[in-house]
């Protein structure tokens, strides 16, 4: 296990979190519970940055709505969030991504950007998908 892996498994029981390590893959996967509906924050890091992202839709959850709606919605929304940015994969899933970098990994920090990824799906929840009339289940 790497020293940033170590790092981070120490921030997240300082934090009291319950996570699950995939160490082939430098990942770590956390349970998070939002208005009733479950989904996973995933943590992985490269030589320089820790990513967090979680998936807030799916492709075919996603594609009920309109695409051009969704994407303007998510692009004001990251002009007005700090911390997190809202994407879409190519696939057409839509999430929320955050970053730390290694070397500035502290718990303030890390900390500050992680609760940035269940407010932002909080956010997605409350102020973004009932515009677009949009169902966000969670994972099932």
């Amino acid at each position: 296990m790497s020293v940033t892996m170590e790092k981070l498994e120490e921030l997240l029981k300082s934090m009291g979190l319950k996570y699950r390590v995939f160490s082939a893959e430098d990942r770590i996967a956390l349970p998070y519970n939002i208005k009733n509906r479950q989904f996973i924050v995933v943590i992985d890091r490269s030589d320089r940055w820790v990513r967090m992202s979680a998936r807030i839709l799916s492709s075919d959850q996603a594609k009920k709505a309109n695409q051009l709606a969704l994407q303007r919605e998510l692009l004001v929304a990251n002009g007005n969030l700090a911390e997190v940015k809202y994407f879409m994969t190519e696939e057409g899933d839509v999430g929320v991504v955050g970053h730390e970098g290694v070397n500035a990994l502290t718990l303030d920090g890390f900390k500050e950007e992680y609760e940035a990824i269940p407010f932002a799906i909080q956010f997605f929840i409350d102020n973004i998908a009932p515009k677009l009339n949009i169902e966000v289940p969670g994972i099932k």
